[in-house]
């Protein structure tokens, strides 16, 4: 079971291959949302590098602040206060981002995951096998008798 892909214009890919029951295949499939995840991811993935890379820079001016800071307060008698529970900063929720794949790009995914054993060929286009579905035994002495 192999399969290839091929980056054509206009958002489409090219899918050859042959699949876990021997059947050999192309198809060109739409790759337009599948490309639009793979970019928000590597936006993501810049967009915390640069964050990480800023907070670097300015971690020594802030470390000066905070010594320059602590020189104007000054420390209350603890006699004076008791603390009956610390302070906890609360955390802004963050609603889930689902997107729901195209079976062009559920076909992606599985191949860019190298798993292809869950793709077949029915006529002209790959299918997906249920997750725990197993693909059924080739028996190659009927393939061949059937090629006759």
């Amino acid at each position: 079971m192999t399969f290839t892909t091929t980056t054509l214009v206009d958002n489409r890919v090219l899918v050859r291959g042959t699949d876990v029951l021997g059947t050999e295949g192309s198809v060109v499939l739409d790759s337009t949302q599948w490309n639009e995840i793979n970019e928000r991811t590597e936006i993501k993935q810049a967009q915390a590098e640069f964050d990480a890379t800023v907070e670097a820079f300015f971690a020594p001016i802030e470390k000066a602040a905070a010594k320059l800071q602590q020189t104007f307060e000054r420390p209350a008698d603890s006699l004076s206060f008791i603390v009956i529970s610390e302070e906890e900063k609360a955390t802004p929720g963050k609603a889930a981002h689902v997107v729901r794949l195209s079976h062009d790009s559920m076909v992606l995914r599985l191949l860019e995951q190298g798993a292809g054993d869950r793709l077949v060929w029915v006529n002209d286009g790959l299918e997906i096998l249920e997750a725990d579905a197993q693909a059924p035994a080739v028996d190659d002495d009927a393939v061949i008798a059937d090629a006759d």
